[in-house]
């Protein structure tokens, strides 16, 4: 029994990788939703300064380095237009550029914006402290997570002790919102605006199955009203349920994503009714007990 138990362990940690940590592939300069700016009737929305974050969000790990037209086609903007946002960002400081390559950067400038906003140590250890204790107690893995555009990155991962199951997940790992209980909680947080926003953008993303993923989402939507937990089961990983809430700050200045995931078959709707009601205690308290300057 053991043997095979530890075979389907095995198989689960292979298949739990993210993308953030398969081999680089090259350059995509297939135009993605997520980077392109859509027309907004909001009199406060500044769409210039919209289309300078999209390019800057063009440059991913992936594409580390990147042409005017390649820009263009990931941004879905004129070439004029990008041509225009590239030199004015590189004189910014937040590009550089390489006469050899014809090509731009991200600059240590514009990485100095994600250390700011992932090096809270403090808010971290508050918070790894409580997810541990969760972990072993329940003896799932425990995570937190953030909205990136159309994706939720994860910045901290608690593993129980005793567990099985130890998926090869680091910070920075990525899922789509559209796909996942911890995307589901985040979208029941936001305020109506930017909710309708990301809806938006979502729908054209997942155009080819948009009755199945507006079927999700409004279902722990509504799980989310009745219990404020909502679940998944195998949605962005097979064989992987996870429960989820958001964890908003006194002032609703941002949100995080708490989450408890193990294999489906240690997570019965027994225990993700004892475990669900705990999750939900705990960011209640924790949205009190976090300084709302620092999450």
């Amino acid at each position: 029994m053991m043997g095979s138990q530890s075979a389907s362990m095995a198989a689960l940690n292979e298949t739990a990788k993210p993308a953030s940590v398969r081999k680089p592939t090259a350059v995509r300069t297939r135009r993605r939703e997520e980077h392109r700016v859509a027309p907004h009737r909001d009199r406060n929305f500044i769409e210039p300064l919209a289309r300078g974050l999209s390019v800057l969000q063009a440059f991913t790990p992936r594409n580390t380095w990147l042409g005017n037209l390649e820009v263009a086609a990931l941004v879905d903007l004129p070439t004029a237009t990008v041509n225009r946002l590239l030199k004015s960002l590189q004189r910014l400081g937040y590009l550089s550029f390489s006469p050899q390559r014809r090509q731009y950067r991200l600059s240590p400038v514009a990485l100095s914006l994600g250390y700011v906003a992932v090096a809270n140590s403090r808010m971290r250890q508050i918070l790894r402290a409580h997810m541990q204790k969760l972990a072993d107690k329940h003896n799932v893995f425990v995570t937190l997570g953030q909205r990136d555009r159309l994706d939720i990155v994860l910045l901290e991962i608690c593993h129980s002790n005793s567990s099985l199951l130890t998926l090869r997940l680091d910070p920075g790992a990525r899922f789509p919102i559209a796909e996942t209980a911890l995307g589901w909680a985040l979208i029941a947080a936001l305020p109506d605006e930017e909710k309708e926003y990301l809806l938006a953008h979502i729908e054209r993303r997942h155009r080819s199955r948009r009755p199945a993923v507006e079927r999700d989402i409004n279902r722990a939507l509504a799980k989310m009203k009745r219990s404020g937990y909502c679940t998944s089961v195998g949605a962005w990983r097979p064989e992987i349920t996870t429960v989820a809430v958001p964890l908003v700050p006194a002032d609703r200045s941002s949100a995080l994503i708490l989450g408890c995931s193990s294999a489906s078959p240690y997570l019965p709707t027994s225990r993700i009714a004892e475990i669900g009601p705990q999750l939900v205690a705990l960011a209640r308290r924790l949205s009190h007990e976090l300084p709302s300057s620092e999450v």
